[in-house]
């Protein structure tokens, strides 16, 4: 696949990750042209600043649980894309009027022209539980269903995106993100119907030397 690294959201979201840390990550999507890098919302500015423009911000909202009350006018201001977890405690208790709201939410609040990616956790859910939330975010005009946290039970299988995009079609792109650490296991996820990738950026960078070749500069990774 030659061009993996657009593929792949290079991500950050270590609680004691530092500023330093947040401006290697971004400076490392530049050099590889990664879609995006994905970090915590006291990041926005600081990682926007330093982008090239054709490397997306990418920033978590509900993270990593899914149980904060969601509040109108929420301050995402410079983001190109937001990665929303749901609250897998409304889906247990079948709140789907609560889960619509929050999805109204953040298709409104956070800004109409924003890609919205919404977490739903699968290693939390039934079939059912599933299929209704995809249905859900399409209903609401959600650009992505995203598969894990990497803080839920498991992280993705490829059996997941299959079951996702048989049930979705076209519908809804989806990213598979949750325990991505080699190239093999990313372009299989991709042929499965995987449109997107959130990987940690210890792991995207070894993918990405992986497919091109050794490392070089002295990069150090990051871990999730």
């Amino acid at each position: 696949m030659s061009n993996l690294a657009g593929y792949i959201d290079h991500t950050l979201l270590k609680p004691d990750a530092n500023l330093s840390d947040i401006e290697k990550l971004c400076k490392e999507a530049n050099k590889h042209k990664f879609a995006s890098v994905c970090v915590a919302p006291c990041w926005e500015r600081r990682a926007k600043s330093i982008l090239d423009k054709d490397v997306k911000l990418c920033i978590v909202q509900n993270f990593p649980h899914g149980n904060a009350l969601q509040k109108n006018g929420m301050g995402i201001f410079e983001a190109d894309e937001i990665d929303f977890v749901i609250n897998i405690g409304y889906v247990k208790s079948e709140m789907w009027e609560s889960i619509k709201s929050d999805l109204w939410s953040m298709r409104h609040m956070g800004g109409e022209d924003k890609i919205v990616k919404v977490i739903v956790e699968v290693g939390y859910l039934t079939d059912i539980e599933l299929f209704k939330l995809a249905d859900m975010l399409i209903e609401e005009k959600i650009d992505f269903i995203k598969t894990c946290t990497g803080y839920g039970p498991r992280g993705v299988t490829v059996e997941d995106i299959i079951k996702i995009k048989n049930h979705v079609g076209d519908r809804i792109k989806i990213k598979a993100s949750g325990g991505i650490k080699t190239m093999a296991f990313a372009e299989q996820l991709i042929g499965a119907g995987a449109d997107r990738l959130g990987i940690g950026s210890a792991s995207s960078l070894e993918i990405i030397y992986e497919k091109v070749g050794p490392q070089t500069h002295g990069e150090k990774h990051q871990k999730l």
